[in-house]
Formats: structure tokens, C-alpha cells, sequence
């Protein structure tokens, strides 16, 4: 599923024409007809915020995809995000010439925070999956958003799993300010533009 963002600020920049509520409401509904959902995401469109970020983030651990495919914005061409930051592209005009997970524009933030964020992401997932099966099994009914609060008592793996999974979260918070771009590209917002006046006429 193109879910993208978790956050609608996003998803109306985008023009995806999706709600955030729809994505949760398509995942719970395969779910429930024994289909694999995954989401694909992306990071670090034009104008995203840490709040749209953690929006995203919170997605995944509110639905708890299946599997999760995590990438930054792409400009492709021909596409209106394209035309925004084409000047700063040089000679990488498309995504196949960028390294994984490498800006090709100033984004809000550089490409370091988006690898660790991509890595974060995908450990915070599997943990909550894991556990979310272990309850399952166990046949205790969870809430998904209250997975980590219920680790097995005794489980020492488990609980060193989550406080190293709270470091790299603070760790990651350190680095929105290092790895913050000072002039980012923001979101195009298309203005009408005002009539020239009409110099033909005489005014009083």
C-alpha cells in the first residue's frame, strides 16, 4: 500500500487524495480478511516536519503493517515535486543515480538522519510485531498501541530490546537539530496571481 506519510499535511501536499484514517481502515480490513498488508513510506518531502515525521511514525505503530518499505522523496520527472527542485539536482536527474536512501534536494534534514530514521523505524516494527505475536500465542488479548507497555514480566531480552530502542529514539531527537538544514526546500503553494492593472484608463 503507498500509504507515504502519516501525516495529512503531507499526504494533501502529495496530492495522494487519500486520508490518514483510510490507511489504518484499509490495513485493519485486510487484517481481518487474512491478507498480508505492507506499507511503503517516504521521508523528507518537501516542507515535512519532525511532528509530520513522528505523524508517520505513529502510523505504523498504531497499524502495525506487516512489513514496511521505507525510502526518502524521490523528485521524478515530469512531476510537479520535480519542477520544484529541479535546480538543485545537478547531474542526478533521477533516483537511480542516488545512493540508498540519499537526498537528491535539501530537504529538511540530510540524508545521515533519514538512514537512522529508516533503521529506527524498521527495528520499532519488528519488536512490536514479535511481541504483538507472543500475546497472540499466548492467547492474552493487546491493544497494538499498548504493546511495548506490556513486555513480559522476566523477559530481559525483551526489556534490553526496548531501552536500547528509547536510546536510539533520544538519539534520534538529538539529531533533528544537527542534521537540520538551515534554508530546506518548503512546499510549493500555488498563489493567484493578481491582475496587472490596466494603464489604458484614466483614474481620479
Amino acid at each position: 500500500m503507498g500509504a507515504e506519510s502519516g501525516s495529512q499535511r503531507i499526504l494533501d501536499a502529495m496530492e495522494k487524495g487519500t486520508r490518514v484514517e483510510q490507511i489504518a481502515v484499509a490495513r485493519a480490513r485486510l487484517g481481518a480478511a487474512g491478507i498480508k498488508a505492507g506499507f511503503f513510506i517516504q521521508f523528507g518531502y518537501p516542507g515535512e516536519t519532525f511532528d509530520d515525521i513522528m505523524a508517520t511514525v505513529q502510523l505504523v505503530r498504531d497499524t502495525l503493517p506487516d512489513s514496511i518499505g521505507v525510502s526518502v522523496s524521490y523528485p521524478l520527472p515530469g512531476t510537479r515535486f520535480h519542477a520544484m527542485v529541479r535546480e538543485q539536482l545537478g547531474a542526478q536527474t533521477n533516483w537511480s543515480d542516488s545512493d540508498d536512501l540519499a537526498m537528491l534536494f535539501q530537504g529538511t534534514y540530510k540524508s545521515p538522519f533519514y538512514r537512522k530514521l529508516h533503521r529506527l523505524l524498521h527495528d520499532e516494527l519488528d519488536m512490536r510485531r514479535r511481541l504483538q505475536e507472543s500475546r497472540t500465542t499466548n492467547q492474552e488479548p493487546v491493544e497494538k498501541t499498548a504493546v511495548l507497555d506490556r513486555v513480559p514480566s522476566g523477559s530481559f531480552t525483551a526489556l534490553a530490546e526496548l531501552d536500547q530502542l528509547n536510546a536510539s529514539w533520544f538519539e534520534l531527537g538529538r539529531m533533528e537539530e544537527r542534521e537540520r538544514n538551515a534554508a530546506p526546500t518548503l512546499l510549493a503553494r500555488e498563489h493567484a496571481q493578481a491582475a496587472a492593472p490596466d494603464l489604458s484608463k484614466e483614474w481620479n
